[in-house]
Formats: C-alpha cells, structure tokens, sequence
C-alpha cells in the first residue's frame, strides 16, 4: 500500500506557498507606500519650489513662502508655467522642459525674460547621464553659462553651438563637457525645442 504523502511534500505546495508569500510582501509594500506617499510628495513639491525660486535669486530659506510670495502658477494649452513677480513687476516666466538624453530622460526647470529673448537661469531637476561624465550636466560651472544667455538672435530662436572646454565662447556658443558631447547637445537640444514651443503656446511670435 502506497503511504499518503502529506501537503507539505506535495507538488502544489511550493506555489501556494510562494503565492501566499508574494501577497504577504505586496501587502508590505502596499502599505508602505501608502503611509510614506504625502511625505513623498510633500518633498518633491518642496524640493521644486526651492529650485523655482532659486531661479529669481529669491530666499530659499522657506522654498514655500517664498513661492507663494513671489510665483503665480499658470496652465495654458497643455502646459504649466509660472510667473515670477516682485513689487507688481513681471520678472519673467518659469516652467519645466525635458527631453532625451543618452541613457534616459533629462528633466530641467528654466526661467527666461518676459519676452522669451534671454534665459534667466536654469537647473537641472533629474538626469540618468553617466557619472563623471554626462552627469556633469548638473555640476554650476556647466549651468551657469546659461544664465543670462540670449536665445533670440534676428527675431528668430537660435540654437547654441558646442565649443571645446579651453575655448572662449560667444553669446550663442556653449562650453561642453569633455567626453560628454552628447549629454552636453542633449541640453542645448532641449533647451531651443521646449523654450521655443513654449513661446509659440504663450503668443509669442519668434520663428
């Protein structure tokens, strides 16, 4: 006579035991995000409205009050940016760009004039670029050739052109990181396309 094997020995009980083990450590994860998601998110809002008004050189002791105080938030046509104004006066506008970059994709907030001619500043908010390399896009040397720059040349958006490291750049020539061409183009890329499609959406009429 054949002896009776038990559940434990039997060929369905390491999937019932692997599925009871995989809703057990779902549920974990579940509620784990569930309690830490406000946290999350209250954090991410802080860390962008530090770097918004960053942007303006405003006091970034309270990112929120300084938000509130100085920042206007605005959607128009699938699109959100936001106005900066001290003493009644338009500073200019802010808003979110973002595009391709050689290992993923290169998210930026950017302030230009109020007539979309210069950047005012800008910074980099998230990037997959290789460290040392690429990911220098984030370092300030990089950024700040940016500030102050024009974008307008002739009524028309012009595009930066890349130089060498030891060169001496123009008002449209970009200093690019040596051995990161590509990350160095994809930020001059993504700064004409978003900057100029932002305009076209706001009513300016740069070509």
């Amino acid at each position: 006579m054949k002896e009776k094997k038990s559940f434990t020995e039997s060929s369905i009980y390491p999937i019932i035991f692997m599925i009871i083990l995989t809703i057990f450590f779902v549920g974990i994860l579940a509620t784990f995000y569930h309690t830490t998601k406000a946290k999350v998110d209250s954090h991410r809002r802080t860390n962008f409205q530090k770097a918004l008004v960053a942007l303006f050189d405003f006091p970034t002791d309270n990112p929120t009050a300084s938000f509130d105080k100085y920042f206007i938030q605005k959607d128009k046509k699938d699109i959100r940016y936001y106005q900066a104004v001290k003493d009644s006066t338009l500073l200019g506008y802010a808003f979110e760009i973002s595009g391709n970059g050689l290992w993923g994709t290169i998210k930026a907030i950017i302030s230009v004039t109020p007539d979309f001619s210069r950047i005012v500043n800008i910074e980099i908010l998230d990037q997959n670029e290789t460290p040392g390399l690429g990911g220098r896009i984030t370092e300030d040397w990089f950024k700040k050739q940016f500030q102050n720059k024009p974008l307008v040349f002739d009524k028309k958006f012009k595009k930066y052109k890349l130089v060498a490291e030891d060169a001496k750049p123009n008002d449209f020539e970009i200093v690019q990181i040596t051995g990161a061409t590509f990350s160095s183009k994809a930020v001059v890329n993504i700064i004409y396309e978003k900057v100029k499609e932002t305009s076209l959406k706001l009513g300016f009429d740069y070509e």
